[in-house]
């Protein structure tokens, strides 16, 4: 059996001549009798992420990238057999011409094995459909959270009794389906080394609202746009497990209703030689001069500001 989580790229070919648009909905109903979940476990977190919808290409073909996320249980279905059968997604019949598998490393591997002697310690992330996270009110009532900072971006794991019950995103992928006696200490590094990841901004590509409209005429509220995450200090265990938490947002997207397709982000990570801190660029003597001098308030600057939270993470707005 080939080891997961595992990734793959679809190109499918539409045969409708015309159709309505393809609903997110009509991809998770697919994707369900694919991959179907016991009746129990119907309310608990897919074993699936949906990586975005199908994505048109031109000329009837479309692409789509889907993660299998147990490490234990094979997928029902393996989308790498399904070529030249078409599959229906609501009005659209969509035959797979390709499916290139494109990740297949184990939890245990991603876990714990030697990273080389770059660590990572920056990353820019960036959303490709709209992330859906909520929060709940004083009456119990969903809103919507539109600032995300790192402990919501890499999700949640949820206990009961002392033990890990379930779990969401990143390090919910972990404590659901890595082997537990990796899990359990790899889970307690990550909480601890999350206090030392600081969230930026990426010029030009801020963080803001977004509306996706979904069945039956609702409205689906969401951020799209783009962050830095950044880890201070550490020792290399916490840099790895960075890492590792990067490589996992990617495959297990972000926020609810990853498993319909919204959440998916795109990762650029920036490695460094060694885990000495980082030391300013000499500039010239001139641009030292001019260091120096404070630069009055502009009328009206509308530059982020940062603001500190609970996490001792920082936030903008």
């Amino acid at each position: 059996m080939a080891p997961v989580p595992r990734r793959w790229t679809v190109i499918l070919r539409d045969l409708a001549d015309t159709a309505r648009p393809i609903r997110p909905e009509d991809c998770h109903g697919l994707l369900n009798h694919w991959w179907p979940q016991p009746p129990e476990e119907h309310t608990a977190a897919k074993r699936w992420s949906m990586n975005g919808w199908p994505a048109p290409l031109g000329d009837r073909l479309h692409h789509w990238t889907l993660t299998w996320l147990d490490d234990a249980v094979p997928p029902p279905v393996d989308p790498e057999e399904l070529v030249g059968q078409p599959q229906r997604i609501g009005d659209h019949l969509l035959e797979p011409l390709s499916v290139t598998r494109t990740f297949d490393v184990s939890y245990s591997r991603m876990l714990t094995a030697a990273r080389g002697p770059s660590s990572v310690r920056s990353a820019a992330v960036r959303s490709r459909t709209p992330v859906v996270m909520t929060t709940r009110d004083a009456t119990g009532e969903r809103i919507p959270h539109v600032w995300p900072n790192p402990r919501r971006l890499f999700g949640a794991v949820h206990r009961s009794g002392g033990g890990i019950v379930g779990g969401s995103g990143a390090v919910g992928a972990v404590a659901r389906f890595a082997p537990t006696v990796l899990a359990e200490p790899w889970l307690d590094l990550v909480f601890g080394g999350l206090a030392r990841v600081r969230r930026l901004p990426l010029p030009g590509e801020d963080v803001r609202l977004a509306e996706h409209h979904h069945a039956d005429n609702r409205t689906v509220l969401g951020w799209e746009g783009g962050l830095r995450l950044d880890l201070v200090g550490g020792e290399r265990r916490h840099a790895d497990a960075f890492a590792a938490l990067l490589e996992l947002v990617e495959l297990t997207g972000v926020g609810k209703y990853t498993a319909q397709g919204f959440g998916a982000v795109r990762v650029d990570t920036v490695t460094s030689v060694g885990t000495a801190a980082r030391v300013p660029v000499q500039g010239s003597r001139r641009a030292e001069g001019r260091a120096g001098r404070r630069t009055p308030p502009r009328v009206g600057d509308t530059r982020p500001r940062v603001v500190t939270e609970e996490f001792s993470g920082t936030l903008f707005d």
